[in-house]
């Protein structure tokens, strides 16, 4: 069986969806899908087979749609552009808040009305499972959807995703907060279904994740590659970075990609190792120079390559004892990439890759002139790669 794990974090729940996405298109289906707060929501909509509805949700979304707050009055805030409206704005809400002890969730309780369709959740074989916490038991709820009582689906789901400034309000009697605060990634609720291969994606949002009770269960995580943003702020631009960046990141997991940034098909090492031995003595020395290692150029060239050179750009582009020379070598042209604009959205060979950087060399070298020293040693290298795959 496989199941589905999704980390709690609020608006970083785009990510989610980008990675199902990509899932989905490589032809996963899943027997069990759980999540947390957020998570839980998305883990509801997927379990139900409403994905691509789910998705187009996400691509539209805005702060608007989640709270009772005005876009540009939020956009003002965040860019510190703050006029007397929207202090005054800022003033009322806050006076708001106080007033109903939290955040209103009225407009989230509408979304999931909205989008949660009970009858067809619990009449899917695909598995559902959401972990709140009870405040007034003082104890973490973990459950399946066969355990909430009949119309009650979206009042736990509002119970999984119950941030503490959220106004809150009771189910049967009962108070409930945030499942994060528990477990962010409820993995064991997939492992106890009988799953014994899960994909988790993951937020790195607040909260505590329980470790696997199963040292069986093979778990593949798919990670975000950068920060996600903040919990509470569903800015839609970021929120379609977002949606990008798990796709291409569970892409990244999937075919052992490599990069940071960009996602790049893995060459034989070999290759870039015959690259370094192919450096010229003259080549060896520029590099030497531009990482100020003048001390040590009596030595002969191989040896500085491989004693000084190396080892000074594996520190300073901060890699551990683990990376390739691949790693090395594409984490100088990476940045190099960036300052020139090459889509970060695509999946590219190696010879791609470096028919992009090299396509413009002369724009390159006039405007890397001043740049840091790792993005000239980068140019170096994207010659020496280019000749090398006779491009």
């Amino acid at each position: 069986m496989l199941g589905l794990a999704l980390e709690g974090g609020g608006a970083k729940g785009a990510f989610h969806m980008g990675a199902v996405k990509s899932l989905l298109e490589e032809g996963y289906t899943f027997d069990a899908v759980a999540g947390t707060s957020i998570g839980a929501f998305n883990a509801a909509i997927i379990a139900q087979g409403d994905f691509e509805l789910g998705y187009e949700l996400w691509e539209n979304m805005t702060t608007s749609l989640i709270f009772d707050i005005e876009d540009t009055k939020l956009q003002n805030l965040l860019n510190k552009n703050i006029d007397r409206d929207t202090l005054f704005y800022v003033s009322a809400k806050l006076k708001e808040f106080v007033a109903n002890k939290g955040l209103d969730t009225v407009k989230i309780k509408q979304l999931l009305d909205s989008y949660i369709d009970e009858d067809k959740l619990r009449a899917s074989p695909i598995d559902l499972g959401m972990i709140t916490v009870s405040l007034s038991d003082l104890k973490p709820l973990e459950l399946y959807k066969e355990d909430i009582p009949e119309g009650k689906i979206t009042a736990y789901l509002m119970a999984s995703a119950n941030l503490p400034v959220f106004k809150l309000e009771p189910i049967a009697g009962k108070y409930f907060l945030d499942g994060g605060i528990y477990d962010n990634c409820p993995i064991n609720l997939l492992i106890r279904k009988g799953c014994t291969r899960i994909i988790a994606v993951r937020t790195f949002g607040i909260g505590i994740s329980q470790k696997p009770k199963n040292t069986n269960t093979t778990i593949l995580s798919i990670l975000p590659s950068e920060d996600l943003g903040k919990v509470l702020i569903f800015d839609n631009a970021l929120i379609q970075h977002n949606l990008k960046l798990g796709y291409y990141d569970t892409k990244r997991a999937l075919y052992q990609l490599k990069g940071t940034k960009y996602y790049i098909y893995s060459t034989d090492n070999m290759f870039f190792l015959n690259v370094l031995l192919s450096l010229s003595a003259d080549t060896i020395l520029q590099i030497s120079k531009n990482l100020s290692l003048q001390s040590y150029t009596q030595m002969q060239p191989e040896r500085l390559l491989f004693e000084k050179v190396l080892p000074k750009l594996s520190r300073l582009l901060k890699l551990d004892m683990c990376s390739t020379y691949e790693d090395l070598i594409l984490s100088l042209l990476e940045p190099i990439a960036l300052e020139s604009d090459i889509e970060r959205f695509k999946i590219y060979t190696l010879q791609n890759f470096i028919h992009e950087l090299s396509a413009t060399p002369n724009s390159l070298e006039t405007n890397l002139q001043k740049k840091p020293v790792l993005l000239k040693v980068g140019l170096v290298f994207i010659q020496h790669i280019a000749k090398a795959l006779a491009l």
